[in-house]
């Protein structure tokens, strides 16, 4: 499945929810803010947004810090 995360073409076979590109991507949950198709998600709404090919993502990581 061919997604345009921040920007860039990438493919993720494995992945078919939001939570599971999480994962694929070896990203930390915790620290991050994810916009599927122009929607901000909510954490817990990750494992029911389903992916389609040609889905834009754009993933911002929260830093902390002063």
């Amino acid at each position: 499945m061919q997604l345009k995360i921040n920007g860039i073409q990438q493919n993720l076979e494995n992945a078919k929810t939001v939570s599971e590109m999480v994962v694929a991507l070896g990203l930390i949950p915790e620290m991050l803010l994810v916009e599927h198709n122009g929607t901000a998600l909510l954490k817990h709404e990750w494992p029911s947004a389903l992916l389609s090919d040609g889905d834009r993502i754009e993933i911002l990581q929260v830093a902390a810090g002063g």
